[in-house]
């Protein structure tokens, strides 16, 4: 089976960082695109809370969180060459990641042990990190 694309799901705790490492370790041995997945929980909370209130969220907020994941991810993944960083706010995480696997189709999908009671629902090879 060839690996031509690997996503991995980061929230930026320190085990998703590990995943990360392990992800771009794989994707660089096998020449494969590395898709980064991150899901905006906290901005999608938010910004749906905020709505039910009547109060709307500040025009900005999912800008400013977007940079502030991708300036702690981009240096992460210094000399890794084929890679995309995703970046949403639509929902929980774990709903999403089922969604984003259909979409990316990665032949290998790694993800934190946090996970791990949705990776029969991933339509991929799983590789769960503890």
């Amino acid at each position: 089976m060839e690996i031509n694309r690997i996503l991995v799901c980061v929230d930026l705790t320190p085990l998703s960082l590990k995943a990360l490492e392990w992800a771009k370790f794989l994707a660089q041995k096998l020449s494969a695109e590395l898709v980064v997945f991150h899901e905006l929980e906290d901005v999608y909370t938010m910004i749906k809370t905020s709505t039910s209130f009547g109060m709307p969220a500040s025009p900005d907020l999912k800008e400013r969180a977007e940079k502030n994941v991708m300036d702690k991810i981009t240096p992460l993944l210094k000399g890794c060459e084929n890679y995309r960083i995703v970046i949403e706010a639509k929902g929980k995480t774990a709903n999403r990641l089922i969604d984003v696997v259909k979409e990316e189709k990665p032949e290998l999908t790694v993800v934190t042990v946090d996970y791990e009671r949705i990776v029969t629902k991933l339509d991929s090879q799983t590789l769960v990190i503890k």
